[in-house]
């Protein structure tokens, strides 16, 4: 588990946050963003493109010799390869780059990224994509905040009374993009209105994704109506009380708490929460300089609370990437880790899941020297939930089987302990078959699985359907039937879970049981491995490059 690869390291992210964010040379933020995508995705060239007034792009920084004068402008939404179609993205592609990505901050383009060929693998992978993105993201932040900074500290030289609440300003924002930690935001926050604006009263309301209010902090007495919230986050710049043109109801919230000034919190141009101040202890008026300082406030506020919520989802993420990592170690020792030794006959057996863990299970239980019990099973549903269940499947056989029940009985028993211990949505589809090497002959039950075939050299190719109910879905007592067949060198059986037929294309068509039974027809005298591995490959030429759609399982049984 911990050797698997992650380009998306969170603590190289917030280090190279804080590089990025503790300067204001754009050169030397942009030269460290191009230096941490070369360095983590393996490209040996790059530059990045400013955009000149004249409508093309001059090179900035270039890490290698471009020798190219005029490049017309062009746009990229997020990374994507260069097109030999589009002007100046053609003249890119001949100086030897493949890749581009813009670095934007709302609706401001900052420059563009080119990226030259990856050394090994040509293409970039998701995990790539995502850790190329952040990093745009993260720089764009920077140079924003740069601007920023640059923007406060050419105001505070042309009025020397601002002084003091544009130092505030400077050092409140470099904290500010520190922290991680709501709390503390919110502490900074308090500590910023109580020192500079002798503010004690004040709320703070974030919009979420369904549309509703969450308040994260409230230290008025009373909370706004969902429809006073709902006018009020219309505001699209700050007003004071005087300013605003409210319906009753919103001014009656803001007489009965005494608010003074309502603010918008904007990321990228777009409301995210809203910051209601009530009056000052000392009873002044807030000015210009309140205002621009409030205003700074709110959107320096609502841009932390946004950078802790991303990188908890990102921890969050790589907390259950880890813990579903985990299960699907698990689940792969529940799995057979060697293939018994049985005479006369070949056995082999794959599961894929298609996602970390899955619902496919299939077994080997050598029940004598010439005597083994075959297992193949599929239970509703994927992911976690389904690999619990197939756990508790695995546990059941292997109590069961030293019991030496009949097959009959051992069917009926792992129905009830399914039917007792799981939700009434939850099934699995069940084949068992005793294999009697002596007799060359496979007695079995199909509880509702799909119908293994059966390939005989002399009588052609037959489907397993003998049994009956899938299990789990009644404790009612139901009479399962079973079936026999009699293997001869050369004849085999193929078990297999949905996952084969189902398997889609890009055109949304199933892989189906006709191209299956058809490709099986061809392998004859194929080894046992060798056939699994001859459906796999013909599985993955029909999905092309889809994902996979369903656990994948098959086994084969096969007489030498």
């Amino acid at each position: 588990m911990n050797n698997i690869p992650a380009i998306i390291n969170l603590e190289s992210l917030v280090e190279l946050s804080a590089r990025l964010n503790n300067t204001q040379d754009s050169k030397v933020i942009m030269n460290a963003a191009l230096l941490s995508l070369m360095g983590k995705l393996k490209v040996p060239r790059a530059c990045i493109l400013i955009e000149n007034n004249n409508g093309s792009f001059g090179i900035f920084l270039s890490k290698g010799s471009v020798d190219i004068d005029h490049i017309p402008v062009f746009k990229a939404k997020n990374l994507k390869e260069l097109d030999d179609l589009e002007d100046g993205e053609n003249l890119l592609l001949e100086a030897g780059f493949k890749f581009c990505m813009p670095i934007k901050y709302g609706d401001i383009s900052f420059a563009m990224i080119c990226l030259g060929n990856k050394i090994g693998n040509p293409d970039f992978s998701l995990e790539e994509k995502k850790y190329a993105n952040l990093v745009c993201t993260i720089t764009a932040n920077a140079l924003q905040n740069a601007k920023n900074h640059l923007l406060l500290i050419e105001a505070k030289n042309k009025a020397d009374k601002r002084n003091q609440m544009l130092a505030t300003m400077f050092e409140m924002s470099r904290d500010f993009s520190s922290l991680l930690s709501k709390d503390q935001i919110i502490s900074m926050l308090s500590h910023s209105l109580m020192g500079q604006l002798m503010v004690s009263r004040f709320a703070v309301f974030l919009y979420n994704e369904s549309g509703g209010h969450e308040a994260i902090i409230n230290r008025f007495e009373f909370l706004p109506d969902d429809d006073v919230l709902e006018e009020l986050s219309k505001l699209d710049r700050i007003l004071s009380l005087y300013d605003l043109k409210t319906c009753c109801g919103v001014e009656e919230y803001l007489m009965l708490v005494d608010a003074k000034v309502i603010s918008p919190m904007m990321v990228s141009g777009r409301s995210k929460g809203l910051l209601v101040i009530g009056k000052k202890m000392n009873g002044g008026r807030f000015g210009d300089r309140d205002f621009q300082f409030i205003e700074a406030l709110a959107n320096t506020s609502i841009s932390a609370l946004e950078n802790v919520r991303l990188f908890h989802e990102e921890l969050e993420k790589k907390r259950l990437e880890s813990e579903l990592s985990l299960a699907l170690e698990i689940q792969k020792n529940l799995l057979p880790k060697t293939v018994p030794q049985m005479p006369n006959f070949e056995i082999a057996g794959l599961s894929i899941p298609s996602r970390h863990v899955g619902g496919d299970y299939y077994d080997f239980i050598k029940l004598s020297e010439d005597k083994l019990l075959i297992v193949i099973a599929d239970v509703s549903g994927k992911g976690m939930p389904a690999a619990l269940i197939m756990a508790s499947v695995q546990a059941a056989l292997r109590v069961l089987v030293p019991l030496n029940l009949p097959i009959l009985e051992l069917i009926r028993r792992i129905n009830e302990i399914l039917y007792q211990n799981t939700a009434a949505d939850k099934y699995i589809t069940f084949f068992c078959g005793i294999l009697d090497v002596s007799a060359g002959v496979f007695n079995y039950i199909n509880a509702g699985h799909n119908p293994p075939v059966f390939c005989c050299s002399k009588e052609g190719i037959s489907q397993l359907r003998e049994g009956g109910l899938i299990l789990g879905f009644t404790d009612e007592p139901y009479e399962y039937s079973n079936g026999t067949v009699r293997l001869s060198s050369g004849d085999f059986i193929v078990f297999y879970t949905d996952g084969v037929p189902d398997s889609l294309n890009s055109d949304m068509k199933e892989y189906g049981e006709a191209r299956l039974r058809n490709k099986l027809q061809q392998l004859h005298g194929h080894s046992a491995g060798s056939i699994i591995g001859e459906i796999i490959d013909d599985v993955n030429s029909h999905v092309g490059g889809a994902s996979q759609y369903d656990d994948i399982t098959i086994v084969v049984l096969k007489g030498k």
